[in-house]
């Protein structure tokens, strides 16, 4: 009886400390639905609308527009915010990250980009270009002088050598990958990256930053970290000078001396880093820009004019045992969404659909983030469907009408989509799309890496997969009539090209 009592005793803190550990967990796990419940009920748009940004941010070389959940229940409801950056040729989207995870397009242009993983090794080495070049070979030639004549001095070869190690040091960075027009890039929550347009046409991105992400743990409001830059004025559409400012210098924050003494360079150095590019804004233009388009055969004489970073490197997809360094550092980021063969729907008279998923760009998988590219012809028709996760679409070119219909069979969203504009389609909200004259090019981005999207009509149709008494059933229609509304479009998916006079009558009873 002692010996039992005994190990009672002692399994008791044990027992407690378990239940102490499942009672927190199930509380965490309280919490989270109730943050997930909080978010889905701000989900109560009455009415859609299609829009333009709500912000801008003007710069030296280039704009920033912004639409924010404070400011739009529609984007609320989705969890996102939506941005639109210009830069003009020349321009440098100064270096940043982001609180949340972004998923960016890329509308028009062309250009580079830089994104830095903590912890990546610099992999990609070159030597120094034009003024580089020149002060090394002035220091070669200085010391060789220095030698002849004060070969007393030990100290000198001391310094001597360590010129020399500087000189023969190639420059170094992590990978600056080159983007075009339709490519798909993701960005992860607290990694830097930076923008530059060395084409001859703006380069135009659309992007959204996911707030309601997991990787977002401050509030739910879309927050740049700028690593330089000055801070630039928020101007609203309606109306103008609000005096609010977004962005600015992070290093500018810190005491002058304790960078000085982090970094190991002189005050003033650190001076002119905090106070760098005033009044120039968050995208500036380079000092060096291209002004010809220079001989291949002729060395490049600085970065900016450089191509060799654009050779197309290893990048590797999914998991690797070999550790972070091979599963992030390797990753590939963006995937280009304008490629015909790569559609994933093809109509030669009705248009295609590309989708950018995990499955085609694993780095969706840690956002849980997608996009898809549609194309519609002119007349052409985006068969009536829905998704199981948000949709936030911007039209890139031309026109459609857009009917968006809610769970209660209300028509929330009935009018034309023009070019430039966005509009959120809610979780399970049914969509139809029909292209104008000048046909509709579109990009959707999605809550969801892997979305799943149901159809009304054509070979995957909902009333095509259910017998065909249900249907009658349900709808109170004859044989023949259900046999039309799932058989009418056997052969065709989603994008229904137009068709020269209404369908009248079909299979019959």
């Amino acid at each position: 009886m002692r010996a039992f009592l005994l190990l009672f005793l002692l399994c008791l803190p044990c027992s407690w400390s378990f239940s102490n550990v499942v009672i927190s967990g199930q509380q965490q796990q309280g919490e989270e639905y109730g943050r997930q419940l909080q978010q889905q009920q701000t989900c109560r748009v009455r009415h859609l609308r299609a829009q333009q940004p709500s912000e801008m941010i003007r710069s030296e070389a280039g704009t920033l527009e912004l639409s924010t959940r404070q400011d739009n229940e529609q984007l609320d409801c989705a969890g996102v915010e939506f941005i639109r950056e210009t830069i003009e040729s020349d321009g440098l989207s100064m270096p940043r990250f982001y609180n949340t995870p972004g998923l960016f397009y890329v509308v028009e242009g062309e250009g580079r980009l830089g994104v830095v993983f903590p912890g990546c090794p610099e992999t990609f080495r070159r030597p120094p270009f034009g003024a580089g070049q020149d002060e090394c070979q002035r220091r070669r030639r200085g010391s060789g002088q220095e030698g002849e004549g004060e070969e007393e001095e030990r100290g000198s070869e001391e310094e001597r050598s360590r010129r020399e190690q500087e000189c023969a040091r190639d420059e170094s960075s992590q990978k600056v990958r080159r983007v075009r027009r339709g490519d798909v890039v993701a960005i992860f929550a607290g990694a830097s990256f930076w923008w530059y347009n060395d084409g001859d046409r703006p380069l135009r991105l659309v992007a959204i930053a996911d707030t309601s992400n997991y990787q977002n743990q401050l509030d739910k409001r879309y927050r740049p970290f700028y690593l330089a830059g000055s801070p630039a004025i928020r101007e609203r559409r309606e109306r103008l000078g609000e005096g609010k400012k977004l962005g600015g210098n992070m290093l500018a924050g810190f005491d002058q001396n304790t960078l000085a003494e982090a970094w190991g360079v002189e005050r003033e150095t650190v001076r002119r880093i905090q106070e760098n590019n005033q009044g120039r804004g968050l995208i500036v233009r380079v000092n060096e820009p291209r002004r010809q388009r220079r001989d291949p055969a002729t060395p490049p004489i600085s970065f900016w004019e450089s191509n060799l970073f654009f050779h197309e490197e290893e990048e590797r997809e999914g998991f690797n045992p070999g550790g972070f360094q091979q599963l992030f550092c390797n990753m590939r980021l963006r995937h280009n969404a304008d490629n015909q063969d790569d559609a994933e729907i093809f109509i030669r008279d009705g248009g295609r659909l590309n989708t950018v998923n995990r499955f085609k760009l694993n780095a969706l998988t840690h956002l849980n983030l997608a996009a898809e590219r549609g194309v519609l012809h002119p007349g052409a028709m985006f068969a009536p469907s829905w998704l199981a996760c948000h949709a936030i679409m911007y039209v890139t070119r031309g026109d459609a009408r857009v009917q968006v219909v809610d769970n209660r069979g209300r028509r929330v969203f009935d009018a034309t989509v023009r070019e430039g504009e966005f509009m959120v389609i809610p979780q399970f909200y049914a969509v139809v799309k029909r292209a104008g004259d000048q046909g509709f090019d579109w990009i959707t981005f999605t809550t969801s890496h892997s979305p799943i999207r149901s159809s009304f009509v054509g070979k995957d149709s909902v009333l095509k997969a259910m017998p065909q008494e249900v249907v009658m059933t349900a709808y109170n229609i004859s044989c023949g009539e259900a046999q039309d509304l799932r058989w009418n479009r056997e052969h065709e998916f989603l994008i229904l090209p137009p068709r020269r006079q209404q369908h009248g009558g079909g299979r019959s009873a």
